[in-house]
């Protein structure tokens, strides 16, 4: 009995490999940035060692600043301190620098800082001269390191004069945070135009709407799964078409139809991996891409992880999408009779 004839991997197979790789870019992009958000709000959450309140006062334009004598009744229960957005140079690009207050020991680590220098955490700036470009432009040292429960590792430290010269509002504030206020304190805050916020409680309410991603990754890889047993499907639909009459003159002479069926769904395993394979690349190279990208533009902590689990589940996806959706084209030429695939094959001709 002749063996089937082996794969060739045409322009056919080529172009359905190279759809059903766009399809697992695409859900292994939308896997890292579902998986990099969780990372982002689990490095949050560590962040905050107790039930801290922020407090902030709104403007038209923003945070407001305010001045000491707003909030002389819980001075002692505050640390206060300046948080703006600069640029810094030579980077040529955007970062948050703050300034923190810390009279009456609120904060779990002493941060103030008492010099003209900045202090960085966890960014890459090399130590050295810089320049902070707000309401007016400082030149200054970036000389050391600080290191914080509460406040972003992605921002820069400095001095209250610092601040208060690139935003022009010497004496102000626009943050406080607190630790010890009761349910009155909060509400005469409130009266006042502040808002009182748990800082935990951001975290919890950010990451209800994570986990709401991550439950619906499953409507990100269900069309695309569609999508690729639809090109497997039309793949090989037209390699049975083709190749209808030699595959009759094969069961004429013996060829089971396990044989058939293992050879036709074999295709769609081959053009299946290979778009995954390649898709998985293409989608790791993607979320890298965006991810640094994304670092160089803003100062955020979110960023797009990558991870093995979840690569993994979106190749098996890619291949599983691929037999089933091949399935029903080889099935029919499974069971059709090898007399009326060579005479379907002559009709044709």
């Amino acid at each position: 009995m002749r063996q089937l004839p082996l794969f060739k991997f045409g322009s056919r197979a080529k172009s359905t490999s190279l759809g059903i790789a766009l399809c697992t870019m695409f859900i292994v992009a939308s896997f890292s940035v579902a998986n990099g958000l969780g990372s982002s709000m689990d490095r949050l959450s560590a962040t905050f060692e107790s039930d801290y309140q922020l407090i902030t006062k709104s403007s038209p334009e923003g945070i407001a600043f305010f001045g000491e004598q707003e909030i002389a009744e819980f001075r002692e229960l505050l640390a206060v301190g300046v948080v703006t957005n600069v640029r810094i140079l030579p980077y040529d690009e955007s970062v948050m620098v703050f300034s923190v207050t810390d009279t009456y020991s609120v904060l779990p680590i002493p941060l103030g800082q008492s010099t003209d220098t900045v202090l960085k955490s966890g960014l890459g700036y090399s130590y050295g001269a810089i320049t902070l470009v707000g309401a007016t432009t400082l030149e200054l040292d970036l000389n050391g390191t600080y290191s914080s429960t509460i406040f972003p590792s992605d921002w820069l430290l400095t001095s209250q004069n610092v601040t208060w010269a690139l935003t022009t509002e010497t004496g102000r504030y626009n943050y406080a945070i607190a630790g010890l206020l009761d349910s009155s304190d909060v509400a005469m805050l409130v009266e006042r135009g502040f808002s009182v916020q748990s800082m935990v409680g951001i975290i919890e309410f950010l990451e209800s709407g994570v986990d709401e991603i991550r439950s619906d990754m499953l409507w990100v890889l269900l069309p695309s799964a569609f999508v690729i047993a639809v090109l497997a499907y039309s793949f090989v639909g037209a390699e049975v078409s083709d190749r209808r009459h030699e595959i009759g003159i094969l069961k004429t002479l013996g060829a089971g139809r396990l044989r058939v069926l293992s050879y036709l769904l074999g295709n769609a395993v081959i053009i299946s991996s290979w778009g995954g394979l390649l898709g998985v690349a293409f989608g790791v190279v993607l979320s890298y891409a965006i991810s640094t990208f994304a670092s160089t533009v803003f100062t955020s902590v979110f960023v797009m992880r990558v991870d093995e689990f979840l690569v993994a589940v979106a190749f098996l996806a890619t291949v599983v999408a691929g037999v089933l959706g091949a399935l029903l084209p080889a099935s029919k030429m499974t069971i059709s009779a090898p007399v009326e695939d060579l005479k379907e094959v002559g009709r044709s001709t």
